[in-house]
């Protein structure tokens, strides 16, 4: 249960990164400021659910 919790807040989190990168675009921010809220909302909505899903949350069989 734990791991599907931080799975769901994770791309929670993924999500509000791609909004303030969004944002920072349209606001006229530095690049680096959009593009560093890019990177998080990626690994956010990619790297760590799967990680999570594969390592943790999957059963092992033997």
């Amino acid at each position: 249960m734990l791991i599907t919790i931080l799975g769901i807040i994770s791309i929670a989190v993924g999500l509000g990164s791609f909004a303030q990168s969004y944002l920072a675009v349209m606001k006229g921010r530095p690049a680096k400021i959009a593009w560093a809220w890019g990177i998080v909302g990626v690994l956010c909505l990619t790297l760590i659910p799967v990680v999570l899903a594969v390592f943790f949350a999957a059963p092992m069989s033997r």
